[in-house]
């Protein structure tokens, strides 16, 4: 694999070097070319879906990941990534059909970090958002506070907002946010909350702030447990806001529970065949909230009768409306994670599972006889579904059977899908960001 990785990076070092040269590739006629419109796309190794010398490539720089979190989103018929910049950072927003450059960000700089600390200052991380009937990017970075403030909170989120529908060269963000916190080390995360940006740390306790992508306005949430006011002390204890409707904040009990205070609860809306009423089996009430994506979120339920088994589901984020459920046997991740979204918004995948949203379907890729597991990482509009079971174990769950089917071991797995292609992401042996989509066939 590193034999692989080494070549293509040369490939297509040798492809952007005009474009990397100059800094400006925003005059890209189309697909298959490089930036300066005379050289073929250097030949990928994908899944048999899509054609491997049709689409476009991109060597974005040396900008950090984060604990694996690359700092590149596909949303909206855009790839959007961040990348160096002067002594900063900058995001950067390329048309996902044709690679040619929507827009660039002005230069972000992210704040002050320890010069002592390990692995120095990172590269700011990239979230979007549809709120309303807007999405936007959320550049954002944890550093020291140097304002010289006389409080508890000794770092500082430092958040770039910009609506994805921007144009220009150097476009200023819509709002430039900072939020004071006092963190544990790596704790601070930032994900699409539904209604707004979900700011989410720990320190003495979890904590969380929204952000109105739309007015930049911040609400923190420091006791959950105080907005529900008819809930028992002892059950709400530790309950931490899981997202935010237009109607008001999501919140998940510490030991199970979603409900929006003086709108939906978990009671309303679970599917058939799980646990239910208000008196639950050692304290614990059923439902805990797995992530939101798009106006939408998926939810893990204890299945009725069968220690151990579960129900997934997903809902619409405002009413709580049931979209499409099924049992598997999965207890999934301890906190929130972001789903993966088809780019027409029909299908919904969340570590295992699967869900048709318009058919109201969904579909188990826990471990089955010999066949590990399946971590869904993109799902196509046809319902065509990619994904790993392991380190370099790359999977295909094709669109009739459902069936996994293994990928050749040199395969590169999408990282999104596109409208007529795919989105993979990797890194080359300097570090640089490599982006490149490829067609559909």
């Amino acid at each position: 694999m590193r034999t692989t990785r080494t070549a293509l990076a040369a490939a297509l070092a040798a492809v952007l070097l005009a474009g990397c040269g100059s800094g400006d590739d925003g005059d890209r006629d189309g697909a298959g070319q490089g930036p300066d419109g005379g050289h073929a796309t250097p030949r990928l190794p994908v899944p048999p879906s899509f054609d491997g010398e049709k689409g476009w490539d991109e060597e974005a720089g040396r900008a950090p990941s984060v604990t694996g979190a690359e700092p590149v989103v596909a949303v909206g018929g855009t790839v959007a990534y961040v990348e160096p910049s002067g002594d900063g950072y900058a995001v950067r927003v390329r048309d996902a059909a044709t690679g040619k450059v929507r827009w660039t960000g002005a230069a972000y700089r992210v704040p002050a970090t320890d010069p002592d600390a390990p692995g120095g200052p990172s590269a700011p991380r990239l979230t979007a958002v549809r709120q309303g009937d807007r999405t936007y990017l959320a550049a954002w970075a944890v550093g020291e506070r140097t304002d010289g403030a006389l409080t508890k909170e000794k770092e500082t989120v430092r958040i770039g907002v910009y609506p994805l529908d921007a144009s220009g060269d150097s476009v200023a963000p819509l709002h430039e946010v900072e939020i004071p916190v006092n963190t544990q080390e790596g704790s601070v995360q930032a994900r699409d909350g539904g209604a707004g940006l979900l700011l989410s740390w720990r320190s003495a306790g979890d904590h969380r702030a929204v952000v109105d992508l739309g007015t930049g306005r911040v609400t923190r949430y420091d006791d959950p447990a105080g907005l529900i006011p008819d809930c028992d002390s002892a059950m709400c204890a530790g309950s931490t806001v899981v997202a935010v409707t237009p109607d008001g904040p999501v919140v998940g009990g510490a030991s199970g529970g979603i409900r929006v205070p003086g709108g939906w609860s978990g009671e309303d809306i679970a599917p058939e065949g799980v646990e239910t009423g208000r008196t639950f089996v050692g304290g614990e009430q059923n439902g805990t909230f797995a992530g939101v994506r798009d106006g939408m979120f998926v939810a893990r339920w204890r299945a009725a009768g069968s220690a151990g088994s579960y129900v997934w589901s997903a809902h619409d984020l405002a009413s709580g409306r049931l979209l499409a459920s099924t049992v598997c046997d999965d207890d999934g991740p301890d906190t929130p994670s972001a789903p993966v979204a088809s780019p027409n918004g029909t299908r919904l995948g969340l570590g295992l599972v699967l869900f048709d949203v318009r058919a109201g379907t969904g579909r188990c890729l826990a471990a089955e006889g010999d066949r590990p597991g399946v971590t869904v990482t993109a799902v196509a509009d046809d319902g065509t579904a990619y994904g790993t079971t392991g380190p370099g174990a790359g999977v295909v769950v094709p669109k009739g059977t459902g069936t996994p089917e293994a990928l050749p071991g040199d395969t590169l797995v999408p990282a999104a899908a596109l409208g007529k292609g795919a989105l993979f992401v990797r890194r080359g042996d300097d570090d640089a960001l490599l982006l490149s989509v490829r067609q559909a066939r």
